[in-house]
């Protein structure tokens, strides 16, 4: 599901970067557009860097041994006599504590290979041997906690075990990409995003369109990512410590995590590994079905949580580009947040995969090269009663609600003009007449919507703008992105639908027209080199109401190549003035979206 957003993210990146190079001086603003969608580009990759981790495992397996110094123990039989002579008395023992630490891995993980390193900043970590096989890298703390306790050790190989038993290595352990996001991000953010809004604000051109608004998007998007990231990393370490404690017993379990507290980093490190606190809390809980149902209940928590993310940043954006968005936040918001709800796929696949998940377990296991069903699978009670949050979720998603977040609806009975108002107890009603029909006033456009501007295009220097010198006809080649900007996603879609396959004309007097797809032609308002503004209104009036377009268009065209990308913002507003059984009616609905195309010359 994440890898499907990749396309939309790549279009936008590219056509930013061309759009840069076409104006062959950047502005801060470009280039803070240019970063903000590197930053919600990476997150994405590195998810997707983590699925393509189960196609060579070979070549990471090799990155591992070589960056942490991991290699295959000394054996009792191999070790030189006259090395053994020379070593401390923890090391005098290593040949046999490797031996032991082989044997006891052989019976509880057949077929997992150990590996060993000098290192002294991790205990023990599994990485994939291959496909179908694991192994686990035991460093220097490790070997000296089995000498001084060796049950608490065998909890801490356990913990790893219970890794591999749902082919965790994978996707976790040493050289995960999910690991390496958490850790580089923080750099990743500070180099692409705060240093080019600081850049931005430094400049003084904070009024950019919707600069702020894209900002608190962006971020919170990156949270958002985050969240599932650490949710999926959670559960699996707290899985494996129930694995641990089941196996070693509790009291062994609480005695090695008391060990690893003593080792235990800081700051981002808390990210990926929950607190020891939270896994001492299930380690101690592990028979409890309340513990069970929490750790199931990560994922949707955790993609809850970022569906609640999105819904503020909606509210704070809206309220960021002013005029009636500011107004109507709040509902605009909710009425989006309720599309994306019931028409993504998230919440239907996860609602299917926890009601299947109980069936498809051990075969799961299986595929990676575990046999049998795991000993410490979960109740059939712990996934029944997580599915209840996804049903919940839809249920609220599926609930009818009021007038969309475009527009709004009011009986002039009520708020408007044009109808007499009920008279107040005890007072003599009074006929009045009924309410005329008439045609309402054509509409303004309205407040708050984005335009293309760019002081250099607007000026008017009284020379006559560059005309095409000759007609051009293009067709669409692809929608790059869709953005609503007033009224719900599915309206903005079908203003992409429709012009998914338009034929445009560029006429030598600059009016540029589409075929079929009912837009006002447009004028250019302003030519800079290869870019050029063009803006239209058209209004149609019926005896009823009045529906006007507005169109604000950006068309440019990069130094080489054959395609030119448009970008447009389309604003439609439709009053209407009925009157019916003698009472009349009024209604305005408002709904705008921004577009980029990519059209390629007929």
């Amino acid at each position: 599901m994440l890898a499907t957003q990749l396309p939309v993210l790549f279009g936008g990146l590219a056509w930013t970067a061309s759009w840069t190079l076409v104006e062959h001086r950047p502005t801060s603003d470009l280039l803070t557009t240019l970063a903000l969608t590197l930053v919600q580009a990476l997150p994405l990759l590195f998810l997707l860097a983590g699925a393509l981790s189960l196609v060579p495992p070979r070549a990471r397996t090799r990155w591992v041994e070589q960056r942490y110094g991991l290699g295959p123990p000394e054996l009792p039989d191999t070790a030189p006599s006259s090395a053994l002579d020379r070593r401390a008395p923890v090391e005098d023992s290593l040949p046999d504590v490797h031996d032991q630490m082989r044997r006891f891995l052989a019976e509880q993980a057949p077929g997992t290979e150990l590996r060993v390193s000098s290192r002294r900043d991790l205990l023990a970590c599994v990485y994939p041997g291959g496909r179908r096989t694991a192994r686990i890298g035991v460093f220097s703390p490790l070997v000296h906690l089995w000498v001084q306790d060796r049950q608490a050790a065998e909890a801490v190989l356990l913990h790893e075990v219970g890794h591999l038993r749902y082919g965790e290595q994978h996707v976790a352990g040493l050289g995960s990409p999910f690991t390496g996001l958490v850790r580089a991000w923080p750099y990743v953010f500070a180099v692409f995003g705060l240093l080019p809004v600081a850049l931005l604000f430094a400049s003084g051109n904070v009024a950019a369109p919707l600069m702020p608004a894209q900002i608190v998007l962006v971020v919170l998007s990156v949270v958002k990512v985050l969240l599932i990231v650490v949710g999926a990393l959670w559960t699996a370490e707290l899985a494996a410590d129930r694995h641990a404690a089941r196996t070693a017993g509790q009291r062994m379990h609480l005695r090695a995590l008391n060990a690893l507290d003593r080792r235990a980093g800081g700051g981002l490190a808390r990210l990926y590994h929950p607190p020891v606190g939270v896994r001492r809390w299930f380690a101690s809980r592990t028979e409890r079905p309340s513990a069970q149902l929490l750790l199931v209940l990560l994922w949707p928590a955790a993609v809850l949580a970022g569906d609640l993310l999105d819904l503020f940043g909606a509210v704070t954006a809206y309220r960021l580009l002013g005029g009636s968005y500011r107004a109507e936040a709040t509902r605009k918001a909710v009425s989006l947040a309720r599309e994306q709800l019931i028409a993504g796929p998230v919440w239907w696949a996860m609602l299917a995969t926890i009601a299947l998940w109980p069936l498809i377990a051990g075969a799961w296991s299986r595929l990676w090269g575990w046999r049998g069903q795991p000993s410490d699978a979960f109740s059939r009670a712990a996934y029944a009663a997580s599915a209840l949050l996804p049903l919940l979720a839809l249920a609220v998603g599926l609930l009818p609600v009021g007038p969309t977040a475009g527009g709004s609806s009011q009986q002039a009975g009520d708020q408007g003009p044009g109808v007499a108002a009920t008279p107040p107890a005890g007072a003599t009603a009074l006929p009045t007449p009924c309410p005329s029909r008439s045609r309402p006033p054509r509409p303004a456009r309205p407040e708050g919507i984005p335009s293309f501007s760019d002081a250099r295009l607007s000026k008017d220097d009284g020379t006559a703008r560059p005309t095409p010198d000759r007609t051009w006809s293009f067709r669409t080649l692809r929608v790059i992105s869709v953005q609503p900007l007033s009224g719900s996603l599915t309206q903005a879609q079908d203003v992409a639908d429709r012009l998914a396959h338009v034929r445009w004309t560029l006429t030598t007097d600059g009016t540029l027209t589409a075929d079929d797809a009912d837009l006002p032609p447009l004028r250019t308002t302003a030519v800079h080199g290869d870019t050029r503004l063009l803006s239209g209104e058209r209004s149609r009036t019926t005896d009823v109401s009045v529906t006007t377009v507005w169109m604000d268009a950006r068309l440019v065209r990069p130094p080489t190549g054959h395609t030119m990308r448009l970008d447009l913002i389309r604003t439609a507003t439709g009053v209407t003035h009925a009157v019916v059984a003698c009472r009349a009616f009024d209604s305005t609905v408002t709904t705008a979206a921004r577009l980029a195309l990519q059209l390629a010359a007929r």
